[in-house]
């Protein structure tokens, strides 16, 4: 009659192993997330405003504004590929992981790469396909015709950044190393424009980017304090480099280089919507004619943050000079296209 209060050795609460792996696993991504996002030298917050979106669509509805992040690469949907290592999938990329021999000095956003030879052998002339090129319809960057007599007593262009220190993929996405950011953009912008074309610029190296939050706010009152001391410029351009897209979209080959592929961005709550608009449909009709590959699509928000600031002259323009992705050397090389355009609107007769 004791038996009931006996226990049996063995026997207590079973342990779901499902469980206890599941949750494991959940507790190794979640570690992993917040590696990704502390590593990360990216402003904004992107992810972290993704998902409010997600839970509050109400707080989306009213408060979202789209343009304060189109120039971010850190999506919700890139931490997570990131943090499950499934931010590589390319064919590049798996063949890189899976050889060693091609982790050797070879990248998929080298310029060239190095010609390898084994067992070489010679080859006549009957062993070789020989295909005629055909005439490029791209044109050489330079032309002297356009070149005139600086007026360093009024500057034509006025350069800036909101975005000050944004980098390319060979430094920080975030650095005030000029070598390495948007603003050294800026300064081969400069020199090819005064040196080789007479056009008189004033590049504005102030850094606007110390609050993600006001930066338009205190760029706008930099070319606000230029207005007042020298009237309107004929150009005011706002110097950026976008975010997020892959290599392949966002680089060209050109002139047998590899160059950063440009991007104009409007505002429709721009003061000046119709004359911004009017400059770019201008630009990138000449770019097409004469640089074809040269040009991604516009972006144009109905509301976008730098859209007061494009409001302020007639010849504003917002230029994404290729992305985080690309080498500060491709963006140093998409300068004198750049330049080149410039000078057709303001020099060509």
């Amino acid at each position: 009659m004791y038996k009931k209060g006996i226990k049996k050795p063995g026997i207590g609460p079973k342990i779901n192993i499902g469980i206890v792996v599941l949750l494991a696993c959940i507790t190794l991504f979640a570690f992993r997330v917040y590696k990704v996002l502390i590593s990360s030298s990216e402003r904004g917050g992107y992810a972290y405003v993704q998902m409010l979106n997600f839970g509050l669509p109400l707080l989306e509805e009213q408060a979202y504004d789209e343009s304060d992040y189109h120039e971010s690469s850190m999506t919700l949907k890139n931490v997570c590929l990131e943090a499950l290592g499934l931010n590589n999938l390319s064919h590049f990329g798996i063949i890189n992981n899976e050889i060693s021999f091609f982790k050797q000095g070879f990248s998929e956003q080298d310029a060239s790469i190095a010609s390898i030879t084994v067992n070489p052998f010679l080859l006549n002339d009957e062993s070789v396909s020989k295909v005629e090129p055909t005439e490029s319809k791209v044109s050489g960057v330079y032309d002297e015709s356009l070149k005139t007599n600086i007026d360093h007593s009024k500057p034509r262009v006025l350069i800036y950044h909101t975005h000050t220190t944004e980098g390319y993929s060979d430094g920080p996405s975030d650095t005030v190393d000029n070598s390495k950011n948007v603003v050294g953009v800026g300064e081969e912008l400069t020199r090819i424009l005064e040196n080789d074309y007479g056009i008189s610029v004033i590049h504005d190296k102030t850094n606007h980017y110390l609050s993600f939050t006001t930066c338009y706010e205190v760029a706008g009152n930099t070319v606000k304090s230029y207005l007042q001391k020298y009237g309107d410029f004929d150009l005011i351009i706002d110097l950026h480099r976008d975010g997020g897209p892959q290599k392949k979209t966002v680089t060209a080959n050109i002139n047998n280089e590899d160059v950063a592929k440009i991007m104009f961005v409007l505002g429709q709550n721009s003061g000046r919507y119709a004359a911004n608009k009017a400059l770019v449909d201008e630009f990138e009709a000449k770019a097409n004619e004469l640089f074809p590959g040269l040009l991604r699509q516009r972006t144009d928000y109905k509301k976008a943050k730098c859209g007061p600031n494009l409001g302020l002259s007639d010849g504003s323009l917002l230029i994404e000079c290729g992305a985080n992705v690309n080498t500060t050397q491709e963006a140093m090389n998409t300068a004198k296209y750049i330049a080149r355009l410039i000078a057709e609107h303001l020099n060509r007769k």
